[in-house]
């Protein structure tokens, strides 16, 4: 008998659980945005109601948190930043990824599908290359982020 463990995240990245009651929560959301150059004094700014949780969390069967601890993805993704992955989304070209090659520990890297190979955003780290016979397990794509300024 063979018995497969799945790899554990690796020190880039901690699990964030997150519970679903029944009552939702809605913020204002100026729907027409605001302006990062010179503002019209004409435009009103028109107030719809939003839910975080349907927005950003459809699905919570296949979606999960988690917390960026390492720096392989900076500038992109910085240490810090909460992820919002969705495990029902294919690995696409230039997705973003919790995965893991021959069963080491989950990392988050982009995909590059022609190159075959896990990129690191941050120049410092090296990329993992993809060989052939290489087991490459994908627990999400990256969907959204969370940030504190």
């Amino acid at each position: 008998m063979k018995i497969i463990n799945l790899p554990k995240f690796s020190k880039e990245l901690i699990n964030l659980p997150f519970r679903i009651e029944d009552q939702k929560v809605y913020v204002k959301y100026y729907e027409e945005g605001v302006q990062a150059g010179f503002p019209s004094p004409a435009e009103d700014f028109k107030e719809v109601p939003l839910s975080l949780d349907e927005k950003y969390l459809q699905n919570p069967e296949a979606t999960y948190l988690i917390k960026v601890v390492g720096n392989s993805m900076f500038p992109t993704l910085q240490i810090g930043d909460i992820l919002i992955v969705k495990s029902d989304k294919p690995l696409i070209d230039d997705s973003i990824a919790i995965v893991s090659v021959n069963h080491t520990d989950f990392t988050v890297k982009r995909f590059d599908k022609n190159s075959k190979t896990l990129i690191a955003d941050n120049e410092e780290f090296q990329n993992m290359p993809i060989q052939e016979d290489d087991t490459l397990i994908c627990l999400g794509i990256v969907k959204h982020l969370i940030r504190d300024l």
